[in-house]
């Protein structure tokens, strides 16, 4: 049998009409959780539901491009907001 390990930092995402905070922040593929990495990570998963991108299967079930407009990495032992990003009032992606 496995263990259960909880991660350090969770993500909040929201985006147009959808809200998760089930992913965990992976430092070793994202990196530290910082303003930079963040604002990163926001970008990149916008693109991923574009079409040609991994996440299009999404778009295409909900027949609209999701798009993700916050997020924030929280450290789970604390609550403490570490970094967030958030997208501007209009943003082209």
């Amino acid at each position: 049998m496995g263990r259960s390990v909880t991660p350090t930092f969770r993500a909040e995402v929201k985006g147009s009409g959808w809200n998760f905070d089930m992913f965990g922040w992976d430092c070793k593929t994202n990196g530290r959780p910082t303003q930079m990495n963040v604002d990163q990570y926001r970008w990149s998963l916008n693109k991923s539901f574009q079409p040609g991108g991994v996440n299009f299967h999404v778009s295409d079930s909900r027949g609209v491009i999701p798009h993700v407009s916050t997020v924030r990495v929280i450290r789970q032992s604390t609550g403490e907001v570490v970094a967030e990003s958030k997208a501007a009032m209009f943003e082209v992606v």
